[in-house]
């Protein structure tokens, strides 16, 4: 290696190296190419002599290029390395490193250009596959965490009035409990039971009856302000929490609950069913427990039913 003279030993490396090598004039023909450039691009030594870079550059690519070459042959830039495509003679296309420099003449003169450049097509391809997996995974991990919302959701609601379930209502009791012992501001407790529901899905069936519960729902949540809770107890009962309020603001919101009730009308075809409430409510000021006021409130319910239905009972009598 050390005996060959300078000139051989470039023109070895120009022909043995496994970069291609493109030299072009001025005007982007190409002037002379390795056989590595040959291998590349499927063009004889001969062929590649009568292109120019536009003829082995995707046509939506051949705007940059040409602006790239411009830059180039004009001094704006010394170098360029850039990744970017080839187009081969059997019209495929591959992904290329592409290192780009000016030919300079003993007259200080940019004479031509020459590039080379090794395949990076597995590499680019490996990389997009890999951009498309990590989208694709960003998407799932979307979907994951509105399908772990969606979860949570239907942990907290019932499924069919999509109100409080009981665990939930147990969990805010618990916590009201806690903030009443703390400001020793009053807290009510209301149980609603569907009036007559037995009948109800006996006569008209069950779709009928899942109807009634469903409106009755949205009564009861438009009736209560936006610090009060409610709902579905268990069956056609619900349950409601006051907390802050005084009892007699408790009754206000019960009593205006049983009226709008009243006025609700559920349609099994032809058929106008009025569907009624009774609504038993305990309230404290102190001694606070949930299992005791959820049972005063449920025998309360019961002695409104006694009573005749359609009425709102209080267990300790009066406000």
């Amino acid at each position: 290696m050390q005996s060959l003279k300078l000139e051989s030993l470039y023109s070895t490396i120009f022909e043995s190296t496994v970069a291609a090598i493109g030299i072009t004039d001025l005007d982007g023909n190409y002037q002379n190419v390795n056989p590595a450039w040959c291998h590349y691009l499927g063009y004889t030594l001969q062929e590649a002599l009568t292109l120019s870079i536009d003829d082995v550059t995707p046509p939506e690519d051949r705007v940059s290029s040409a602006a790239n070459y411009q830059s180039l042959i004009q001094g704006v830039l010394p170098s360029l390395r850039l990744s970017r495509r080839y187009l081969r003679k059997n019209g495929s296309v591959f992904w290329a490193d592409l290192h780009v420099s000016p030919i300079i003449s003993a007259e200080k003169e940019i004479v031509g250009i020459v590039g080379v450049f090794v395949d990076i097509d597995r590499q680019i391809i490996a990389e997009q596959n890999l951009q498309e997996l990590n989208a694709q995974l960003s998407l799932a991990n979307i979907e994951l965490q509105l399908a772990m919302q969606d979860l949570n959701r239907l942990a907290r609601k019932d499924s069919l009035t999509h109100l409080y379930n009981r665990r939930v209502l147990m969990e805010l009791m618990d916590k009201e409990i806690s903030r009443a012992s703390r400001s020793k501001q009053g807290l009510a407790v209301a149980i609603a039971d569907l009036d007559n529901f037995k009948n109800i899905n006996d006569t008209y069936g069950h779709e009928t009856g899942d109807v009634a519960l469903i409106e009755l729902a949205k009564v009861l949540r438009s009736q209560i302000r936006t610090t009060d809770y409610v709902g579905r107890w268990g069956g056609e009962e619900f349950l409601f929490i006051f907390p802050e309020t005084t009892c007699d603001g408790a009754l206000i919101v019960i009593e205006r609950v049983r009226k709008t009730v009243q006025k609700l009308q559920v349609m099994n075809g032809d058929n106008e069913i009025r569907i009624t409430v009774s609504i038993g409510l305990s309230y404290h000021k102190e001694d606070y427990d949930s299992s005791v006021m959820i049972d005063e409130a449920d025998q309360a319910m019961y002695r409104a039913k006694k009573m005749g239905k359609n009425r709102c009972e209080i267990y300790q009598g009066n406000c």
